[in-house]
């Protein structure tokens, strides 16, 4: 069984140790530091709730009110959902997904930030393995001759964005390149030399930055000697089940694939086969390049738990909601939530930019709830 140590505040170090990896540290390893968050206070997870949820149909009675209440808000959206409760798991799909074709819960899409929920907890299986260490200074775990100025940030303050640098793609230009050359290919070199030379101090102050996963990506590389795809394959994604959670472009989207913004399926080809486009995934790296389909992506959740946002702001104090939404502004939307209560996972994955997922994602929880 997977155990799991969440900060209850606003992106802490946040652990899941797959049943593949060791066994015995993962509570001490994950506990975010003084440095990492300040005035953090540590809650275990309730793992064991998680851990009886089953991959059994829901009753045809649930399954129905949860495609009703899916199908009433995609608003003209192409939308897919996996919802797993103790009662078992549904999917469903609704709208488009390519062209004219129809969406199916299988279809892939572009997961976009929740990519980093599952570069952390590669991170954390790297640490309980004695391979990294929470304190090591990034600049001591990245590639020789990088030349770039990590700010005395440790591996704690990229994963939970306090690093104090700046984000990538913001300079003149740089961010209307993805839309207007897909193929394009961003080299690690382009990527950081995207970065602002901008610098707050390290540990003191809290920034979605995408720089933090990008190092995060190249420190687990030459750590390990392997790609992160290959490291991941070989650790969080291991198991059965998750073949359709993909690290882009190392591994590549198979049909079904549900296209951004519900474009035919020709055009995969034209933006290099790649969700959303090449260049999106070479430039954001382990930031946000993954793609999945719903019920992979809500099956990982289910089993690491790995919630790198405190969500009870948008779903009430009672939920314990846990999780992360993620954009694409080619046209994707994405969310993957743990509700501690009653024990619910959801996942929601649009091929539309404008969808709100977390209205959505609620209606399912609570629907599943009553």
């Amino acid at each position: 069984m997977n155990r799991i140590v969440i900060s209850t505040l606003v992106v802490a170090v946040l652990a899941g140790c797959s049943s593949a990896g060791p066994t015995a540290t993962a509570s001490q390893a994950a506990t975010p530091t003084a440095r990492a968050s300040p005035s953090a206070q540590v809650n275990v997870f309730p793992t064991a709730v998680f851990a009886g949820l089953g991959d059994e149909p829901v009753s045809d009675e649930l399954a129905a009110e949860l495609q009703e209440v899916l199908d009433r808000s995609a608003n003209g959206d192409g939308l897919t959902a996996t919802v797993i409760t103790p009662e078992g798991t549904w999917s469903g799909a609704t709208g488009l997904a390519a062209g004219d074709r129809a969406m199916v819960p299988n279809d892939q899409m572009s997961i976009t930030h929740i990519t980093q929920t599952i570069v952390a907890a590669q991170v954390m299986q790297l640490v309980e393995a004695g391979e990294l260490n929470l304190e090591d200074l990034a600049a001591d775990r990245l590639p020789p001759g990088l030349e770039f100025d990590t700010n005395g940030a440790t591996i704690a303050d990229l994963l939970s964005h306090r690093s104090g640098l700046a984000d990538t793609l913001f300079g003149p230009g740089q961010w209307e390149s993805l839309m207007t050359d897909p193929l394009h290919a961003w080299t690690i070199e382009e990527e950081l030399a995207t970065v602002g030379p901008e610098r707050t101090p390290a540990g003191e102050s809290w920034e979605f930055v995408g720089t933090n996963y990008l190092l995060l990506a190249l420190i687990i590389e030459h750590v390990t000697g392997r790609s992160v795809a290959e490291v991941l394959r070989s650790g969080v994604l291991s198991a059965d089940g998750y073949e359709r959670l993909i690290y882009q472009p190392d591994e590549r989207p198979t049909e079904p694939i549900a296209m951004p913004s519900g474009a035919a399926a020709d055009t995969f080809d034209e933006v290099g086969g790649s969700l959303p486009s090449l260049a999106r995934v070479t430039a954001e790296n382990a930031e946000a390049n993954m793609a999945s389909d719903a019920p992979s992506l809500a099956r990982w959740f289910g089993a690491f738990g790995l919630g790198i946002w405190d969500r009870r702001y948008e779903y009430g104090s009672d939920s314990g909601a846990l999780g992360l939404a993620g954009v694409a502004d080619e046209g994707y939307r994405t969310a993957a939530l743990c509700f501690q209560d009653p024990g619910i996972v959801v996942v929601v994955l649009a091929n539309a930019a404008e969808h709100d997922v977390d209205t959505t994602a609620g209606d399912l929880w609570r629907a599943a709830s009553t």
